[in-house]
């Protein structure tokens, strides 16, 4: 690989950085609206719709610590927004849901995220944001 190539992959993974900081943001200010972190959104988008999940299992697909789930879990639960049932495989780990004032507050920040969506891909053609998904999905699998 030449020195150029290289540059200009640095660079690509460089603006990625930038746009992830960029968009973590924009999305935080949005979600104060809502009075949510982007934690809370996180966990709320792997329950929704109906979805049945621990922290174990919240922490494993989210990849981050069960501490940070927990903590995040137990924001949620003192705001009203997700119930905790009884999880016939295992006593001390919870099953959490979200309940009717959860789901309806993560389905009008859908809402909200898709109108800032279509405003900040309106610019591209369809033919660009495919070929930049799939680029982005290739990445992904080759870390995972």
């Amino acid at each position: 690989m030449t020195e150029t190539n290289e540059k200009e992959l640095y660079q690509i993974i460089w603006l990625i950085r930038r746009l992830f900081r960029a968009l973590a943001q924009k999305s935080g200010e949005h979600l104060e609206d809502y009075g949510i972190s982007v934690a809370d959104r996180a966990v709320m988008e792997f329950l929704y719709p109906q979805k049945k999940l621990s922290v174990p299992e919240i922490a494993g697909q989210y990849k981050v610590s069960r501490q940070h789930v927990q903590a995040t879990v137990n924001s949620l639960l003192a705001h009203g927004l997700i119930d905790a049932q009884d999880n016939p495989r295992h006593k001390r780990s919870p099953h959490l849901t979200l309940n009717a004032r959860g789901r309806a507050l993560f389905e009008a920040v859908l809402q909200k995220d898709e109108e800032a969506i279509r405003q900040l891909f309106s610019h591209l053609a369809i033919d660009e944001v495919q070929i930049t998904r799939k680029t982005l999905q290739s990445l992904l699998d080759k870390l995972d």
